[in-house]
């Protein structure tokens, strides 16, 4: 097969991770300062790690030390990574070093300051000293700077208006004026107890989060996004489309082992997008395909997006009651996409690839061992273990199988890179989980945790629907700056209390919010993984936004779906689970067929329209809706049935 080519610079500056830089052979050949700082990198990153692991296997450390060191290792690592103005540390000079090291000087002070006193630290709660406050300080300023420089300013621009409004609520008018909270107390809630900093959102990262990206990191190491690749250009290449086909089963495939979406496009998307622009597609069409198919790698369980693991910790159950719930969604989402790819393909005429493609039994020979570690990391679920011992047999079996092949087979210095790229490259998702322990300590020492959702409640006149719109709005305009995980934290906290409160159920509530903190990335005018696409497939960013914003539709409906039938998320009777699923799926067909406007034949717009109804109508919680709908289908794809139209040119 063909190789593709490397991604473009626009594409590697939009997904640029610094750390993934090889850091042993700056430690070789780079300059002094540069050397010390990569092995810095490696020797906290590597920390981070066996600490991970130790506490998975022995579970030894008090949980607040358990937090305070990782919230040190990843704010040191932000530190040490990117610079204040955004410079990758190997292009800093050692002046330009300095202050950051000054500040990671300062971390690791605070963190032994805890640790070497941790008995009379826990009894000065309520009664901190001048040491406790002015580590406080420094562990909210620093954390809050490293959140600055890998997520952006909206984050910080929210913590800061609830953080004042906290310190000076006698000042504010109205419904948002509140006593002012001391800044001593202020500061001791958020840095020595479990409502700040080191509250259960930055517990999750500290003990099982990271274990589960550090398994997707040896996955890619050992060559597991190749045997993806290959197991679905054999299942799926040779069809009519092929390649688009290819995109939505890979990422499906390694949406089972990886939440990153960006990842994806570029890991998937330099095989499949050029693969999909040689059969025919547009590169417009090829890149959103892939953004979309890659979106999805999110929701996909076992592994889902790290928020996932977050929701988990925000609704005090284990990780695989959100596993289950989001099986159904996860499915209809990838099957809609693969419908309205084949209608597309069918409407355009596409004639099925050329290209050599693998054989299944090839792909199976060269990577079907490592399935076992993807069966490890799952079965430990239903034998009741929990999420962090499920990530450590994962880890465990996944090593003892990469040594099976010699296509799988590497050197023990890879696993450690692994490691540290999982590190190195995951200080967003520390930073997002650390911040918003600061939202929620400040929104909880305040009492203002009640005035956004208030304010959503006023707002939508006590309308669930309207307030679900207000909230799938409000987390795709936070999703143009900031990553899946900082919005779904950030709706959580403000806004789905506020669902709860008009009677929508909690689970659903929360998946909503996720789902759209997701859709974000393919939503203009702000599309990170749509636009990292377009750059790898060389089209307008703009066409192919609207493109992915297009193909992605069905995910728009279904969270509403399961929002008002939490069936849909495993939640009643089998035959109510069956009712909304079938009914689910067959409306995600249709909004398919009328996006396309192909089912058999070239539709027209009547027919189209006819199918949208019948979309909403299949969608709604109501048998009688639903039976409807399906009349309206009926009526709408008779035609279909009876004569089919030669394929015309995509417009």
């Amino acid at each position: 097969m063909t190789q593709a080519p490397p991604p473009s610079d626009a594409a590697l500056a939009l997904l640029e991770q610094d750390a993934a830089r090889p850091l042993r052979d700056v430690i070789r050949h780079g300059a002094f300062h540069h050397r010390a700082v990569a092995a810095a990198i490696i020797f906290i990153s590597l920390f981070l790690g066996v600490l991970l692991i130790y506490t998975a296997a022995a579970g030894t450390i008090t949980a607040y030390l358990q937090r305070i060191a990782f919230v040190c290792g990843i704010c040191s690592l932000g530190l040490l990574v990117r610079s204040a103005g955004g410079l990758p540390w190997h292009k800093r000079g050692a002046l330009g070093l300095l202050p950051d090291l000054v500040g990671v000087a300062l971390l690791i002070a605070g963190m032994l300051h805890v640790f070497l006193d941790y008995e009379d630290f826990a009894r000065r709660i309520g009664f901190p000293d001048p040491a406790d406050l002015f580590f406080g300080i420094v562990y909210i300023v620093v954390t809050l700077e490293v959140t600055r420089r890998f997520i952006g300013w909206a984050m910080l621009i929210i913590v800061a208006l609830f953080s004042i409004q906290a310190l000076f609520g006698e000042n504010f008018p109205g419904m948002f004026a509140a006593p002012n909270v001391r800044w001593q107390t202020f500061v001791e809630i958020l840095f020595m107890q479990d409502q700040g900093i080191f509250g259960s959102t930055t517990g999750v990262a500290a003990t099982y989060l990271m274990l589960f990206l550090i398994f997707g990191a040896i996955l890619v190491r050992t060559n597991g996004i190749a045997f993806f690749e290959n197991l679905s250009l054999a299942l799926m290449g040779r069809r009519a489309g092929g390649p688009a086909h290819v995109s939505v089963l890979s990422s499906a495939l390694q949406g089972t082992t990886s939440g990153s979406v960006v990842g994806n496009v570029v890991g998937m998307g330099n095989v499949t997008i050029p693969l999909m622009i040689r059969s025919g597609f547009k590169p417009a069409t090829a890149g959103a395909i892939e953004a979309v198919a890659s979106s999805g790698a999110q929701i996909m369980p076992p592994v889902m997006g790290s928020a996932a693991f977050l929701m988990a910790a925000f609704l005090g159950v284990s990780y695989w009651t959100i596993v289950v719930a989001a099986v159904i969604p996860a499915v209809i989402y990838f099957v809609s996409i693969h419908t309205q790819v084949e209608f597309r393909s069918r409407r355009m005429g596409l004639a099925a690839t050329t290209e050599t493609l693998p054989t299944v039994a090839k792909a199976m020979r060269e990577g079907g061992h490592l399935l076992i570690a993807i069966a490890a990391l799952i079965a430990p679920f239903f034998f009741g273990f929990s999420a962090q011992m499920a990530a450590l047999i994962g880890l465990g079996s996944l090593f003892a199988a990469s040594l099976l092949a010699r296509s799988t087979r590497i050197p023990m210095g890879r696993y450690l890179d692994a490691v540290v790229d999982a590190m190195s490259n995951n200080v967003a998702v520390g930073a997002a989980v650390a911040t918003a322990g600061i939202l929620m300590g400040t929104l909880w020492v305040s009492g203002a945790g009640n005035l956004l959702a208030d304010f959503v409640v006023y707002a939508s006149d006590g309308r669930l629907l309207v307030a679900l719109i207000l909230t799938a709005i409000i987390a795709l305009v936070l999703g143009m700056g900031l990553p899946t995980p900082a919005v779904y934290l950030t709706v959580a906290v403000l806004i789905v209390p506020a669902l709860v409160r008009m009677g929508a159920p909690e689970l659903p509530s929360h998946m909503f919010a996720f789902y759209f903190g997701i859709l974000a990335n393919v939503t203009p005018p702000v599309a990170l993984a749509a636009y990292a696409a377009a750059s790898i497939a060389g089209a307008d960013l703009n066409r192919t936004g609207y493109e992915a914003f297009i193909l992605a539709l069905s995910g728009f409906v279904v969270p509403f779906i399961f929002v008002y039938d939490p069936a849909l998320l495993m939640g009643g009777s089998w035959p109510a689970i069956a009712m909304v699923s079938v009914s689910t799926l067959i409306a995600v067909v249709l909004l398919a067929a009328s996006v396309e406007g192909w089912l058999g034949r070239n539709l027209t717009m009547p027919v189209r329209i006819m199918l949208a109804v019948a979309t909403l109508c299949l969608a709604w919680p109501d048998w009688r809706a639903r039976l409807f709908g399906l009349a309206i289908a009926a009526v709408a794809i008779l035609p279909a049935t009876l004569r089919r139209d030669r394929p015309v040119p995509a417009s």
